[in-house]
C-alpha cells in the first residue's frame, strides 16, 4: 500500500481557544500531534504536513510507521476471519 498522509483520521474543527475560535487539526492515529490555525485551509496543510514529516523520519530511522486505523483494523478483521473459518473447518 502507498503511503497516504490523507488516509489517517484527520479531524479539523473550529473550538475557541482563549476566548478565540480556531481551527484545531488532529490525527487520531497520533494523538500528540495537534495544529491551531485561524483558518481552515491552514490547519489542514499542517496537519498533513506533520504525517509527511512524522512518515520521512521513520523511514530515515527505519521505526515502523502505524497504519491508518480503517487499514488497520480491515486487516485485522481478515486475518481473525480466516482464523475463524479455519477454526470451524477443523470442528467439521
Amino acid at each position: 500500500m502507498k503511503f497516504d498522509p490523507e488516509s489517517y483520521s484527520i479531524t479539523i474543527r473550529k473550538e475557541e481557544i482563549d476566548s478565540g475560535i480556531l481551527y484545531v487539526g488532529r490525527v487520531a492515529e497520533f494523538p500528540n500531534i495537534s495544529v491551531y490555525e485561524e483558518d481552515f485551509e491552514t490547519a489542514r496543510n499542517l496537519i498533513i504536513d506533520a504525517v509527511q514529516t512524522l512518515k520521512k523520519i521513520a523511514d530515515e530511522t527505519h521505526t515502523d510507521f502505524p497504519l491508518p486505523y480503517l487499514v488497520h483494523h480491515r486487516v485485522n478483521f481478515v486475518s481473525e476471519f480466516h482464523l475463524l473459518v479455519e477454526e470451524i473447518r477443523d470442528s467439521i
